[in-house]
């Protein structure tokens, strides 16, 4: 539906089964490698492990993250803010019912990180997912 040039490392961040299994499903249709965390803190492990094992220390382990803000254990936002500290030029996408939060805590640029409100139509997610894969 929505061409990219290349296939994404895309790192899902979503407490809901049914939610994180539809993304992966629609993101790995298109061609793309995807891993699912849970929650922030299994987000930021995840990360961590993967930077350790990436070849460069400038460019992000994944292409792009796309997270709930709403989760257990650790959130969106926080998770979120720490990966910026580690490497501030990772890609963040935000889908989620709390968008507010998120305009308030991050400088949402549709760059670097955008945001969208839940329930998402797959065309718009295609779409900024595409979006922030090109810039």
């Amino acid at each position: 539906m929505y061409e990219i040039m290349h296939s994404l490392k895309i790192l899902v961040v979503e407490d809901s089964e049914a939610i994180a299994g539809f993304y992966k499903d629609v993101l790995e249709s298109e061609g793309h490698k995807v891993s699912i965390a849970v929650d922030g803190r299994e987000e930021i492990e995840l990360y961590e492990n993967e930077m350790c094992s990436h070849q460069s220390e400038q460019q992000p382990p994944f292409d792009l993250i796309v997270s709930d803000n709403s989760m257990p254990v650790l959130n969106g936002i926080e998770a979120g803010a720490k990966i910026l500290e580690m490497m501030p030029n990772q890609k963040i996408f935000f889908v989620t019912a709390n968008k507010d939060m998120i305009l308030k805590k991050f400088s949402v640029d549709g760059k670097n990180i955008d945001v969208a409100a839940k329930p998402i139509k797959i065309d718009l997610f295609l779409k900024k997912v595409n979006s922030l894969a090109q810039n």
